[in-house]
């Protein structure tokens, strides 16, 4: 999106910067030459951005011509209708231009990249403001097969030393930009949804943005690790979700260069293992969030490594959907990881009262907790009753041992509880759900359960 927008910026200055001397209506501020002598240039321009009328049909940004608007046969009734639409072209670009500079910069800095650039192809100074480098700190590019073209332009502008986060969604190429240009000022990147992204591009991004901290590359197919040559990055988030290729030496070769790392999501990595959680452990010392959610060979060995290694530093914790996860596991992170706020168990069907009562009297910090289709009962909500004053989003579908009884003692207890899913719970009835909707007058609760009121 942001390289067509950008292209077209670029070849309408081109053609257009042999009348910069004043042939042109919306490159005067002060409109020192009558409607009357401009008419003649009026077919050449672009249309400045106004709000259309209800005979103007919208294509686009990109194809904002004279030829758009529905003009009427008649030839009076056309030259009529232009001057009107020249008025209200002139009316904006001049009120826009009688602004100083601090207060164009600060009505772009609100607009979107889209936006900013297709102000740009109104005037000459509307131009030079669109492109001053406050406003290219951050850059979504949203077009994937051009995110290499845009990047390249934004670069022939000197603009890759201002970017500070940048977007590149569903890129089919990047053509070596990152390789021949250091962005100095680059802490956050996300190259997501791009299947042609590989493990030696990677590697040249990590090699020469060095003061990134977050990279996402959540569905990178073809990635299998994120290696560097550099000794030690600054990187503290890295998102590797949906890398199905990712397997544990990557992992473990990636880690080694990341001490600094604090949150790392592989979610539905199905290849790594338990020797992927020992190398967390061992690498990333001040680890603070995890999430190892769909990745099936995950065990109770791993998860007694990890939370004895990391203890009090784990703040967040995923292992939904990992069935081989039981008690055993959980248990020791109950031990250690006492100042825990963030738990997903879903789907570990192992799991029971025994851990979940630990959980609940071993971390009293949590504020989240999902312990959907676990063999659990009333005794876990009436430990997160006493143990857990702070909860505030607790789900427990497809708990079929719950019952109103456990309800009504987490509801009285527990009263700034904001969300709760009871759904698939045959044993809990109305009872239980008033309740909660007596002593939890903010919470919104989810159910599947007809005879329930809203």
């Amino acid at each position: 999106m942001l390289s067509s927008v950008v292209d077209s910026s670029l070849r309408h200055r081109n053609s257009e910067d042999d009348g910069m001397d004043g042939s042109s209506p919306l490159y005067h501020r002060y409109g020192e030459q009558s409607i009357s002598s401009r008419e003649g240039s009026h077919h050449s321009q672009k249309l400045a951005l106004f709000r259309p009328s209800a005979d103007t049909v919208d294509l686009g940004y990109h194809t904002l011509d004279n030829n758009v608007c529905r003009i009427p046969s008649s030839p009076s009734t056309a030259i009529t209708a232009r001057k009107q639409l020249f008025q209200q072209r002139h009316i904006y670009a001049l009120g826009l231009c009688d602004l100083d500079d601090t207060q164009l910069l600060k009505i772009f800095s609100w607009l979107s990249t889209r936006d900013r650039c297709a102000l740009s192809q109104t005037c000459r100074r509307l131009w030079e403001i669109a492109w001053h480098p406050s406003l290219w700190k951050e850059v979504e590019v949203r077009h994937p097969q051009s995110a290499s073209i845009a990047l390249n332009t934004l670069a022939r502008r000197g603009l890759y030393t201002s970017i500070r986060r940048l977007v590149l969604d569903g890129a089919t190429s990047l053509s070596g930009v990152f390789n021949s240009l250091p962005f100095s000022s680059l802490t956050s990147l996300s190259i997501r949804h791009s299947k042609r992204v590989s493990d030696s591009n990677v590697t040249t991004i990590l090699d020469n943005c060095i003061h990134l901290k977050d990279l996402d590359l959540t569905d990178c197919g073809s990635i299998t690790k994120a290696y560097t040559r550099i000794a030690a990055l600054q990187l503290q988030t890295l998102d590797l979700s949906d890398c199905h290729e990712v397997n544990d030496s990557g992992l473990v070769l990636s880690l080694s260069r990341m001490p600094h790392l604090s949150c790392l999501y592989l979610r539905r990595c199905f290849c790594i293992t338990d020797t992927s959680l020992v190398a967390i452990a061992s690498y990333c010392g001040g680890l603070r969030q995890l999430s190892v959610s769909d990745c099936a060979r995950i065990t109770d060995f791993g998860v007694r490594e990890l939370a004895a290694c990391l203890g009090p530093s784990l703040r967040y914790f995923s292992v939904g959907k990992c069935d081989q996860v039981s008690d055993a596991g959980l248990l020791v992170v109950a031990r250690h990881c006492y100042k825990l706020r963030y738990l997903n168990a879903r789907g570990c069907e192992a799991l029971s009262d025994s851990a979940t009562v630990a959980l609940a009297r071993g971390c009293p910090r949590i504020r989240a907790l999902d312990l959907g289709k676990c063999d659990i009962g009333d005794a876990t909500l009436e430990a997160l009753s006493t143990g857990c004053p702070n909860l505030k989003k607790l789900s427990l579908c497809g708990c079929e041992r719950i019952s109103d009884t456990g309800l009504e003692a987490l509801a009285y207890y527990v009263r700034g509880l904001q969300q709760l899913n009871i759904g698939e719970c045959p044993r809990v009835t109305w009872v239980g759900y008033r309740a909660v909707k007596r002593y939890c007058r903010r919470c919104v609760i989810e159910h599947t359960n007809p005879g329930f009121s809203s």
